[in-house]
């Protein structure tokens, strides 16, 4: 602890060392080009990231008919369980002192057969390791492949102790390893079926994913496995044999998409289902893949007008409403896109882990709006009282704090609606101009 010999001293030593953070965060923070990105967060600043075991459990968690296991204290297990709102069943080997200082791989091991055998009706076994596990040199791969006979199905090692990455984006990537890890080991591509695709990247929120099938069965196109929103062993095992993948989520998506298309040749291509201009382009994108363009026209009227009247009352409630875009995945520049579509002047736009695609696709549509790149809590407030915003887009982190502010705030990932596609882009302009004026905040 530092003596300071005077106030004056005291008050100068704070000053330079918030001086010396505004100086490292002025690239992070861009009114023109893109900000810095892709890097650790700098020491001494309050990030609003997550960790990588939990960018694991952000794609692995939805994958039906699987179970989970964290080598780690308990803590782990509660902290992997909620995933986007949803509570997912893990269990945990519930590591203690005496593990930590005599290793507990025995314990792991009589985990994952118990395991086994109370659930017998899982196709595959996930076994996490995390800071702890990791920290004391646990060797997870080795003890898998120690049980995995014993168990008789496939067990999958997710090495992701924090310190693995600096954000959960480290996490997604390793989480589609043990994706492709599983292709490579059990799948085998015998035939290629017509008209059908996967969807990668797509966590089926509030029912995006049946949305979309919904709209591609319209142009004739089958949707065989959504990773990981729609997804278990048989229907990841039918996935290669898909004409085409759709990758919606670069940050957990785009090696799974990379690696089917080297192993299996399914090639692939981006695309977004938010907003109408970003669904439309999609649905031709696929269909001149596949030859069928005649039929994306008519769907493309039909699904439009089913919408028309309603979207454009609700846009009219919205139209140049000031707002603030802080996202935590890294589909800020769709997003952007969308929310620009719906009529908002975005102002600000930012991402906890985006990289220079994801900010220079979001500059594309925002030409003007301020960049921040893992934003912090500081920030945030100075933002609120620098802007006003008319509404506030991001997380549930931010979600509290927008409300001390008195500022609407709308939640993504969202918690009742889609927002995907058609009559997902009414009911997102729906809640925008519900949370704008709705009558508490004439009360402040």
């Amino acid at each position: 602890m530092i003596n300071f010999t005077s106030k004056q001293d005291e008050k100068w030593c704070i000053e330079m060392v918030i001086k010396a953070f505004l100086d490292q965060r002025q690239g992070h923070i861009k009114q023109s080009g893109i900000p810095q990105c892709s890097r650790p967060t700098i020491p001494g600043v309050m990030s609003q990231r997550a960790c990588t075991y939990y960018g694991a459990r952000w794609v692995l968690a939805p994958v039906r008919n699987s179970t989970h296991i964290v080598h780690a204290p308990v803590d782990c297990a509660y902290y992997g369980q909620n995933v986007r709102k949803k509570n997912y069943l893990i269990l945990s080997t519930d590591m203690n002192e005496k593990d930590v200082i005599f290793g507990a791989h025995e314990k792991l091991e009589r985990c994952i057969e118990e395991a086994a055998k109370i659930f017998p009706e899982h196709s595959l076994i996930f076994v996490y390791s995390t800071c702890t596990s990791s920290q004391i040199g646990e060797d997870i791969k080795w003890v898998v492949e120690r049980v995995k006979e014993k168990v008789q199905k496939p067990v999958i090692p997710v090495e992701v102790p924090g310190f693995g990455g600096f954000s959960q984006s480290d996490g997604h990537h390793i989480a589609q390893r043990a994706i492709i890890s599983y292709l490579s080991g059990y799948c085998r591509k015998e035939s290629t079926k017509p008209f059908s695709v996967n969807i990668i990247g797509e966590y089926n929120v509030a029912g995006e994913t049946l949305v979309i099938k919904k709209l591609l069965e319209k142009i004739g196109i089958k949707v065989i496995c959504s990773y990981t929103g729609d997804c278990d062993a048989d229907l990841m095992q039918e996935s290669v044999t898909a004409a085409l993948n759709l990758l919606v989520c670069k940050s957990s998506g785009l090696l799974l998409a990379q690696f089917m298309r080297e192993k299996y040749s399914i090639p692939f291509v981006d695309v977004s289902f938010y907003g109408l201009s970003n669904t439309i382009n999609s649905l031709k994108k696929i269909s001149k893949f596949f030859g069928i363009e005649h039929k994306v026209e008519m769907v493309i009227s039909e699904e439009y007008e089913k919408i028309k009247d309603r979207l454009e009352k609700y846009k009219k409630k919205i139209f140049s409403k000031k707002a603030v875009i802080l996202l935590g995945g890294s589909r800020i520049g769709f997003m952007a896109g969308a929310f620009k579509e719906a009529g908002l002047e975005i102002c600000v736009c930012g991402s906890q882990f985006g990289c220079n695609i994801d900010y220079e696709a979001a500059r594309f549509e925002l030409p003007s709006a301020l960049f921040i790149d893992d934003f912090n809590c500081a920030e945030i407030e100075e933002i609120l009282l620098r802007i006003k915003p008319d509404v506030f887009i991001g997380g549930t982190r931010e979600w509290y704090l927008a409300h001390k502010f008195g500022i609407p705030f709308l939640v993504l990932p969202q918690e009742t609606k889609p927002y995907a596609c058609f009559e997902g882009f009414l009911n997102m302009c729906e809640d925008l101009s519900k949370e704008i004026h709705a009558p508490v905040w004439r009360l402040i």
